[in-house]
This record gives structure tokens, sequence and C-alpha cells, in this order.
């Protein structure tokens, strides 16, 4: 049987006792394409803005389904911030940064770290039945790095759900190579749960052999990770954390260990050892970090030449099929309705508001452990 054990930082004084290393799992840096399709639905819920989204919809013709977001964090800048944390608690750090169907930052950070302390790694896009699965697949071999990025490359765009087997089975023969199902139960926008649930549940008769341990998710309400829990017990596999970290906040869980290395780490979770951390920041309001985020992502980053704006780092498709940046299309002004948006964004998300807003958002919030 796994032996999993979940701390939690506000409820012990010296939660990493006994421990040497630390685990980020699971974070994004600017090689991630996040899709803003999920964008009208939340917008159209406020007065005012619900108007100026229809306009550009209606009058200008904007398919929110063709628009992305990318990031702030370059790898480097990823890596010195999980690294500052788990430094904070006296611990070595390990770091697998998992883009989007991307190994870059990874193969960047192979060159420039150790890369028994930066595994290359990826959240694997699985569309599979009526819904998306995602599947962390951690500390693959370097030197087949692209191979496996063109098989998975394929298989998303041409799924076959009667294929995933073989392809984890073969994923799974390197000893080294850890695969986790992230976040099990959370739904990509446009997923019904009806589709979701039977499809999982075929997921999981066919393919629980290679999950090697089920994801709690440093993003998702203890509601949903309850759930990822009483699979994991069900399935006899470990949890494991997964910060899913976009922007500036550091994961809200990582792992505990006393291994040195990355491969020595999976050797452990593959044995059924599993200690997680929750961090503080997880304790938090999850509309006041949703929040927050918001204000990282529309904020100016100086430090990186070419993408400083957040109208660098958003995306739209344009009907001749060239994708360019908010900045390309406005010729390098920011819509004066949006910008007054962004500029509402960070007075809200602001020091000045934050104590007010954390305590009305705790009230609707749910309660943690």
């Amino acid at each position: 049987m796994p032996e999993n054990t979940i701390r939690f930082a506000w409820r012990e004084s010296r939660p990493a006792e006994g421990f040497e290393t630390g685990v980020s799992l699971h974070g994004h840096t600017m090689h991630s394409v996040e899709c803003l399709d999920f964008l009208p639905r939340h917008l159209h819920m406020a007065p005012g803005i619900s108007q100026i989204v229809s306009y550009y919809e209606r009058v200008r013709g904007v398919d929110f389904a063709r628009a992305w977001w990318t990031p702030p964090l370059s790898p480097a800048s990823a890596l010195d911030l999980e690294r500052e944390q788990i430094a904070k608690l006296g611990l070595r750090p390990l770091v697998s940064i998992t883009d989007h169907d991307d190994i870059q930052a990874g193969q960047a950070l192979g060159i420039t770290a150790d890369p028994s302390d930066t595994p290359l790694s990826v959240e694997w896009t699985v569309p599979y039945e009526r819904t998306i699965l995602h599947l962390g697949i951690h500390n693959i071999p370097r030197g087949v790095g692209r191979t496996w990025m063109e098989v998975m490359s394929q298989h998303t765009a041409r799924p076959d759900a009667s294929a995933l087997p073989g392809l984890l089975e073969e994923f799974s023969r390197v000893p080294d190579v850890l695969i986790v199902l992230n976040h099990p139960f959370w739904l990509e926008e446009g997923i019904l749960e009806s589709d979701h649930r039977p499809a999982l549940e075929r997921a999981i008769r066919e393919c629980a052999a290679w999950f090697d341990a089920i994801e709690l998710n440093g993003t998702r309400p203890w509601k949903e990770n309850s759930r990822a829990i009483e699979l994991a017990r069900s399935l006899e596999r470990p949890l494991i954390s997964g910060g899913d970290r976009h922007c500036c906040e550091p994961s809200a869980c990582i792992n505990l260990t006393s291994a040195r290395t990355f491969s020595e780490f999976v050797s452990e979770i593959h044995s059924g050892v599993s200690s997680i951390l929750f961090q503080p920041q997880y304790r938090e309001p999850m509309a006041q970090r949703v929040l927050e985020a918001a204000r990282d992502i529309l904020r100016t980053y100086p430090e990186y030449p070419g993408r400083e704006r957040w109208s660098d780092r958003i995306f739209y498709r344009g009907e001749d099929g060239v994708a360019r940046t908010v900045a390309q299309i406005c010729k390098g002004r920011e819509p004066r309705i949006v910008s007054t948006g962004v500029a509402a964004v960070h007075f809200i998300a602001g020091a000045g508001l934050r104590p007010a807003l954390r305590m009305l958002f705790a009230a609707l919030g749910e309660q943690h452990p």
C-alpha cells in the first residue's frame, strides 16, 4: 500500500523537519499556450464589461477561441522562483517544469542548470473520448526528448483512446520516467461533467497500470483534491504534488523527500512513498489568488525585452491563419477600453485593497483542512 503523508504549513512550526529536499512539480513558463476561450463566459457576468465584450465579438468579429496568452516568466525566472521558496524551508530544491506540450524550458535549463535537478518534463494534452486528460510526463531522457514530443503531438492532433495504453507502456519502460495523472477532476473549458466522468473511468480502467501517481493540485479547491485522494486510495497509487504555477506565485504544494536527484525521487514515488506539503498560499481564498494572478499576467516586465507588456504576451490568430500579438495588431497601441480594464485589475489587486478583499473572499470561500 502507498505511504502518503500530507502536511499543511499553517499547522506546523517546522513542516519540513526530517527532510533534505523539496520538489516542485508542474509549473509553467512563457512556452505554455493558454487559450482564452473561457474569458467571455466570465466577463459577461460583469455589467458594463459584458457590453464591451459583446461589441468586440459581434461588431469587431473577435473570436476568443483564436486568442491565447503566454505566462510571463522565462524558464530561468520560474526556476529561481521555485528554488527560492524551497530554499527558505532549508531544503535542497529539485524543479520539474511542465509546459503544455512543449519541452523548450527543460531543454534550456538542462544547459544552464544541473540536469539532475531540472528534468526534461511536459504536461501532455490528451484528447480522450469527449474530454481532455492532462498527463505529467517527468524526467524524459534528453536523447529522445524530441522523438517523444513528436509522438505525443501526433496523438494529440489525431487522438485514439485505444492507442493511449500502448504509448504509456512504452514511456514507462524507462525506469526513471514518472507518469502523473494531473488534476483528474478538473474540467477543460466547454467539457461537461457528464462527458468527463465516463471517459475518466475508461482511462482508469485501461491506463491506471501506467499512472505512477495521482496529483494533488495547488490551484484546485480542496473539495476537488479530496476526490483525487479518494481516487489514489482506490487505485492504490501514491499522491504527488502539482503546483500548476502559471504566474508569479510559487507552487502552493511541493513534495518533501531526502532524495538527492530527481531520478532518486522518481524511484521513491515508484515505491509508493510520497510526502506532500501545502504551502501557506494555498490557504488564501482562491478568488484572491486568481485576481493576483490576473495582475501578474497584465503587469509590465521590463526585464523581458520584447515581452514587457501584456499586449506582447497575448496572441490572436487572424483570418489569414497568422498569429500576431495584440501589440502588433494594434500597431503598438493598447486599446483604450482594454487598458482601462487592465488598470482596474491593477488597482483592485493592489496592496491597498488586499486585506479587505481577503476578508471578503475568505467569507465566501471553502474551508481548508
